[in-house]
């Protein structure tokens, strides 16, 4: 999934909370403006990311995915779970 913001929502004080589970994914997290510099990390199963305050809106997305890095899921791949408030 490409940089996005997560700006569906009509109350931004809530937390943006995604679940990564199975393969491996390059998470790219940038700034809130478009076009700045963005930083990469490994998010491997089981691992939590919470975007909020002044981080709620910064532009994020999954770059590549590591596949076969994990046996959670049979036939490989990346599952995530998003979780936010919706009104």
């Amino acid at each position: 999934m490409g940089l996005h913001q997560d700006k569906n929502e009509d109350d931004f004080s809530y937390p943006v909370v995604s679940i990564s589970l199975g393969d491996d994914g390059l998470f790219r997290v940038g700034s809130v403006e478009p076009g700045e510099k963005t930083a990469s990390y490994w998010l491997h199963s089981g691992d939590l990311c919470v975007l909020q305050g002044p981080a709620r809106l910064v532009h994020h997305g999954i770059d590549r995915i590591r596949f076969g890095s994990s046996s959670l899921l049979r036939n490989a791949g990346r599952l995530n779970l998003t979780l936010r408030i919706v009104t």
